[in-house]
């Protein structure tokens, strides 16, 4: 996205002559060597950028390697002199919801805060692209749609390409964003609604299968407890006044694209 807006763009990877490194290349990024553990790679990655964009690795190293990476990013981040942090956590971090992903989201937050950098922190709620973690597949291939909380229960939700979007707002404005936590919503529906839509969209009827949350382990467990009982309360109709740059995307929009592709 920021190359396709014009900027220069120096991407970060351990894996430099890999097929993706490599395909980051012939889009025009300069793409050079970090690694998150190992914190003296990271100071002269960033010398002579005017901004960073990172998120956390919860999925790839779980939530000793989120605290670990993101304290060491922000480290570096300060070391460097780096002009402006843009750091992906979650909307629920920092509300003592005892959910162990927001608790070390917000662990992060408050390093980050601790240091006085410049920053901004981009804080989604659940993302639409969960409907196709592993633990659902089985499943969307037998034609019903997985829920670990009620068919009638809302759940506030976001695409990927939103949480872009406005990290590549906050980069490109940083006076407007800079010492900002900015939560993000582009949706709130049912499981029984998002049912209603997929099957629309592929032509197959598709039911809700209710599954109890404690089949994902503990973690997990915590997590949909939490949205069952407290859920996120952000506002989505503010959010698309404030950021009219932003093409938000309704869960429609994103299931017209994600499904014909993914699960039919």
């Amino acid at each position: 996205m920021l190359l396709e807006r014009g900027h220069r763009v120096r991407a970060l990877t351990r894996q430099p002559t890999s097929s993706a490194g490599q395909q980051l290349v012939k889009q025009g990024a300069e793409v050079v060597y970090g690694d998150f553990d190992d914190a003296d790679t990271l100071v002269p990655a960033m010398e002579g950028v005017d901004g960073l964009f990172a998120t956390g690795t919860m999925h790839r190293a779980g939530p000793d390697g989120e605290r670990r990476h993101g304290k060491n990013l922000a480290e570096a981040a300060r070391d460097s002199g780096l002009p402006h942090l843009v750091y992906v956590s979650g909307a629920g971090a920092g509300e003592g919801t005892g959910v162990p992903v927001f608790e070390v989201k917000a662990e992060v937050e408050r390093h980050i805060r601790a240091l006085d950098l410049p920053h901004t922190i981009v804080a989604p709620v659940y993302l639409m692209e969960n409907l196709f973690n592993p633990w659902n597949i089985a499943a969307l291939e037998a034609g019903r749609l997985p829920s670990y909380m009620p068919a009638d229960r809302s759940l506030q939700q976001v695409p990927i390409i939103d949480v872009i979007s406005v990290a590549a707002l906050a980069l490109e404005r940083p006076e407007r964003f800079a010492g900002q936590r900015v939560e993000i919503a582009s949706d709130e529906l049912t499981a029984q609604q998002m049912a209603d839509i997929v099957s629309r969209i592929t032509g197959h009827p598709r039911l809700v299968e209710e599954i109890p949350p404690d089949n994902l382990g503990p973690g997990l467990s915590a997590l949909f407890e939490w949205l069952d009982r407290a859920g996120h309360d952000v506002d989505i109709e503010g959010l698309r006044r404030e950021y009219p740059e932003v093409a938000w995307h309704r869960f429609g929009e994103w299931a017209s694209r994600a499904f014909p592709s993914r699960a039919a």
